[in-house]
């Protein structure tokens, strides 16, 4: 039996076990595919970080380069990943697919495509998302249209020739928006209600105000609803030193912006009337960030330039409009792709323990369960804001080693 078992070896995974080794604490580290599977294998060839370098601050494994306000590509990254966990030895098995967690505290038993495991603890570090949330409406799409889901996507040169509509503009729908369009595909976006980040503001990175205001260190407790844990990020880029992603940028570049997608109709796509409202959100959302950010600059007697046009590019014009269209010919509008960038789904249905909550998330305090000895690692809003992203999961990290040592 094992003393200790932590499945995926993400970053989260990968904090964990570089905590249990600095105790002395034997343990495996299980991967369905390859160390850093989701940055590898799930990502963009063009893909980069949306936080800066600085954030990187993984225990053992610190940025420190030469840039630190930079955006570190996806390659770089899983590097990064490789070299961290070479460094500390992690006793790391890829290729070994975990399909059941049963047992009983203390005697937990790993169902794998390996054979069954024994442990008598488990850290369960596969993330908040484990797979591609796709509409059901996708079925109804012209059956001569190609569709991926935005996981499947690596680069323009990849897809059919032709337009495409990218469904879903969340942070990652409008990073595919933008390569395509800037690639000189025809692109199509339909907007949901997501939010806009300004990536610099008044001389700082967005990130570094929320930081330094406290915003990665918020708790679920702070949140107006539990389901806010699951909101898609707001709009954002770290691609080529970063960039605020705006949909009035993207109209003025000839992306043709759409309401939600309602379903099909043949080759016509029906569209919800909700494109202007979702544009007023994304603007009220920054602005009320940049309020918070002048507000926390003003108490805190900081010593800040104004903000800048190119910090301020993200913004509507003094009269902006949009046309709004009920529904849309795909054929006639050249489309031949659909790229569903619609978010991701968890599934904890394998773990046959009373630890879930009614959305079937798993209910713990910062890491920890109810059954003795069953942690979690790198979920959203686990503990803190950043406990789902880079900057956040060594701490938490620590926090779980700490208490499985103390159970030793």
């Amino acid at each position: 039996m094992e003393h200790t078992i932590i499945i995926g070896a993400g970053q989260a995974g990968l904090a964990t076990s570089y905590w249990l080794t600095r105790h002395g604490i034997s343990h495996q580290v299980l991967e369905r595919a390859r160390l850093g599977n989701a940055w590898r294998s799930e990502r963009w060839d063009s893909f980069c970080l949306v936080t800066p370098n600085w954030s990187i601050t993984l225990p053992g494994a610190s940025y420190a380069g030469a840039d630190p306000g930079g955006f570190m590509l996806r390659d770089d990254y899983v590097a990064h990943l490789e070299s961290w966990a070479s460094g500390f030895g992690a006793p790391m098995r890829e290729g070994v697919a975990v399909d059941r967690l049963s047992g009983s505290p203390g005697a937990f038993r790993v169902t794998t495509s390996d054979g069954v495991h024994e442990a008598a603890n488990v850290v369960v570090a596969t993330s908040t998302y484990q797979a591609p949330r796709i509409p059901a409406i996708a079925t109804q799409a012209p059956r001569h249209l190609r569709q991926l889901d935005a996981s499947q996507y690596r680069n323009p040169a990849a897809l059919p020739a032709g337009g495409v509509l990218v469904v879903g503009s969340g942070q990652t729908g409008c990073q595919l928006a933008e390569e395509l369009r800037e690639a000189g595909r025809a692109t199509f976006l339909c907007v949901g209600k997501a939010g806009r980040l300004p990536r610099r503001y008044r001389g700082r990175d967005c990130i570094e105000w929320q930081r330094d205001m406290g915003y990665l260190d918020r708790t679920p407790d702070m949140l107006e609803d539990p389901s806010h844990r699951f909101r898609g990020d707001p709009h954002l880029s770290g691609k080529n030193g970063g960039h605020t992603l705006s949909l009035h940028a993207f109209h003025r570049a000839g992306i043709v912006l759409l309401g939600g997608l309602r379903g099909f109709d043949g080759a016509r796509a029906i569209l919800a009337p909700d494109l202007v409202a979702n544009m007023r959100y994304a603007d009220d959302f920054a602005r009320n960030l940049m309020a918070a950010m002048d507000r926390h600059i003003a108490q805190a007697g900081i010593v800040a330039p104004p903000a800048s046009a190119d910090e301020l590019a993200g913004e509507p014009g003094a009269a902006w409009s949009v046309p709004m269209r009920e529904s849309l010919d795909l054929d006639q509008a050249g489309i031949t792709m659909i790229i569903w960038a619609t978010g991701f789904r968890f599934d904890f249905s394998w773990i046959e323990f009373p630890v879930l909550d009614a959305a079937r998330y798993p209910r713990t305090a910062r890491g920890v369960t109810d059954v003795p000895g069953l942690y979690f690692m790198g979920l959203n809003w686990m503990h803190k804001r950043k406990s789902g992203i880079i900057y956040g999961v060594g701490e938490d990290a620590a926090w779980i080693a700490d208490h499985i040592a103390a159970r030793r």
